[in-house]
């Protein structure tokens, strides 16, 4: 009698929430998007669409060269954001000589705030994941993250409007 009680309850209560969306990937790249956190590994970009809810897509995962995510040079015109209309690309590259660079290009017509964690390369072995200080990145501009060790993944979540007009750098986590 308890059982078939129990066993009707259970019946009535709410069905379980849906399981999560398939975490967006693409074949042969390890950059991926999951639950609304990107993960971008070494050599790629990753680049995400503005939804009309709010919500992101990863529609490209690309590999590049560590030239890719340098700096324009002093005195460079050039205007180093590509990223296609309404998208936010993230490009994670390293070279000995430079250190490891993230390139953030904001192609929306908002400003993007978000906050990231690094996987850093030290004696031979990945570290766990450490917070890491980023700036917000105003619409239509490009941002550069720098760190003097290699770097092998970052971590990014948080993805929010910003509404700077210039980019706002917190201070500089360890």
């Amino acid at each position: 009698m308890l059982l078939t009680l129990l066993i009707a309850t259970l019946a009535l209560q709410d069905a379980p929430p849906p399981h999560p969306t398939t975490p967006q990937q693409f074949e042969g790249r390890r950059s991926a998007f999951v639950q609304g956190t990107l993960n971008v590994a070494a050599g790629e970009r990753a680049t995400l669409k503005l939804n009309p809810n709010g919500t992101y897509d990863l529609v490209r995962v690309d590999r590049i060269q560590v030239s890719d995510v340098l700096p324009p040079a002093n005195g460079s015109r050039d205007l180093p954001n590509d990223a296609p209309v309404g998208t936010i690309r993230f490009s994670l590259h390293a070279r000995r000589d430079v250190g490891s660079i993230l390139k953030v290009e904001n192609g929306q017509d908002q400003g993007l705030k978000y906050g990231g964690f690094i996987v850093r390369y030290v004696g031979g072995q990945a570290r766990p994941p450490a917070e890491t200080s980023v700036c917000t990145v105003p619409a239509g501009m490009v941002s550069f993250e720098h760190w003097p060790e290699p770097v092998i993944q970052i971590v990014i979540g948080g993805l929010q409007r910003s509404d700077d007009a210039t980019p706002v750098c917190p201070p500089h986590v360890e």
